[in-house]
């Protein structure tokens, strides 16, 4: 895949529509291969970014709507190359930050680490291609929750930093010796190298008094992975909030148990899943596990999750393994039914139905992802309006529409999550 081109959703749509090998060898070249650590990424933007600074350093340099390049030392992509984050930071100055995970996939087998969105390399090089399709449409890192200028988005005036996804893991990982078989040796230390993110951070943004943490598909589940983390990191006076984008908290049966358990000994259960303690000792039920465990440690802070009812790509995540078979395989085992998929959205609400700080936008459709890549987050009405359900499930008869922006909003200002959709 060359890493030059806008990544998120490019390959990942297209294996939704053709799930066949020419598909997948057309966008994934070196995905499977385990490069020696890069070495060539440290003098872009590294000076103007604090990279001298140290691994604890605020990121110096900081101009108002800019996006600069911060090097982490010590966190890696899945292949050794460095990695880093992001930031942007706002005008005027505010006491709010938005942390977004970037969307992409999961290594777990052959095929998944094959077809994954994002290449294994993210560094300073990277970060300029990427940053340098700012302004054209539709484009990164200019759109969704990004896009400055739109007036109906809830942090359109905050600080953002931007994690770039590479590790393979949904940002859970902490595993530097990770084996997938007829892929090679991977580093799956997604959660350690947020970690690591965090100590630059923190010390950028002092005052800070509201973190939002997001992301899309996986970035999704990269958010929930690493809430605790960061509410550690930002210390007890901030509030932490959370809104994932394509990352629903499903369980058997619509995932295939041996998928649980095989990620968390691929990816490592000393990162993420150390977080969850003894709510997260059942190897079945992982992610519904882990969500309760936020809702019920952190009451008084929200969590809300955002998706189209039958949404392809998760449709195929989920697939994996079901109908219980966990193979290696170049081709993927099965892609969970529309209307099963559903069925899982619904049974996850019920699951957390007693956790009023979680709360879920539902939309009709297919369509992977909302917030990241549309120009402005009410360009489709189709996409980011649902309809409003009375508390015992039904739509009343005069049910009226929602805004997608209207319910982040309420999340972000209020603190406020309400179940909405079909």
């Amino acid at each position: 895949m060359n890493s030059s081109k806008l990544r998120p959703f490019t390959l990942a749509s297209s294996l939704a529509l053709s799930l066949s090998i020419a598909a997948v060898a057309a966008g994934c070249g070196s995905s499977s291969s385990s490069a020696a650590p890069s070495s060539g990424d440290a003098g872009v933007d590294g000076a103007s970014a604090g990279g001298e600074g140290g691994s604890t350093a605020p990121v110096a340099g900081l101009k108002p709507n800019e996006w600069v390049w911060a090097p982490v030392a010590g966190a890696y992509c899945r292949d050794g190359s460095d990695t880093g984050f992001a930031v942007s930071l706002a005008s005027p100055p505010s006491d709010k930050l938005m942390i977004y995970f970037e969307a992409g996939g999961a290594c777990m087998d052959q095929f998944f680490c094959s077809a994954i969105a994002t290449p294994v390399t993210f560094g300073a090089s990277e970060f300029t291609s990427w940053k340098a399709h700012s302004g054209s449409a539709p484009s990164m890192p200019d759109t969704g929750l990004f896009n400055r200028g739109d007036a109906a988005n809830p942090v359109a005036g905050w600080n953002m930093v931007y994690i770039p996804y590479c590790t393979g893991d949904i940002f859970s990982g902490a595993n530097p010796n990770g084996m997938v078989p007829n892929v090679g040796p991977q580093k799956f230390v997604g959660y350690t190298d947020v970690h690591l993110d965090l100590e630059r951070i923190v010390p950028t943004f002092p005052g800070t008094t509201k973190v939002l943490l997001s992301g899309s598909s996986a970035g999704a589940y990269g958010a929930v992975a690493n809430y605790v983390q960061t509410t550690r990191a930002f210390g007890g006076s901030t509030s932490v909030y959370l809104l994932g984008d394509s990352g629903p908290p499903l369980e058997a049966p619509y995932v295939a148990n041996c998928a649980q358990t095989q990620l968390a000994g691929l990816w490592g259960k000393d990162g993420a899943l150390a977080d969850c303690g003894s709510d997260c000792s059942n190897p079945n039920s992982y992610f519904t596990d882990f969500t309760k465990h936020l809702t019920k440690t952190y009451p008084t802070m929200p969590f809300g999750l955002v998706s189209s009812t039958q949404d392809q790509i998760m449709g195929l995540f989920f697939g994996y393994g079901n109908p219980g078979n966990c193979v290696d395989s170049a081709l993927p085992t099965s892609t969970l039914p529309g209307a099963t998929y559903q069925a899982g959205l619904q049974d996850a609400e019920m699951k957390l139905a007693g956790a009023p700080n979680w709360g879920a936008f539902l939309y009709a459709g297919t369509q992977h992802t909302s917030v990241e890549t549309t120009a402005t987050l009410d360009a489709n009405s189709t996409n980011v309006t649902a309809s409003l359900l009375e508390p015992d499930g039904g739509a009343p008869p005069d049910a009226g529409t929602i805004k997608l922006t209207d319910w982040i909003a309420t999340l972000v200002n209020e603190g406020k999550v309400s179940n909405v959709g079909p």
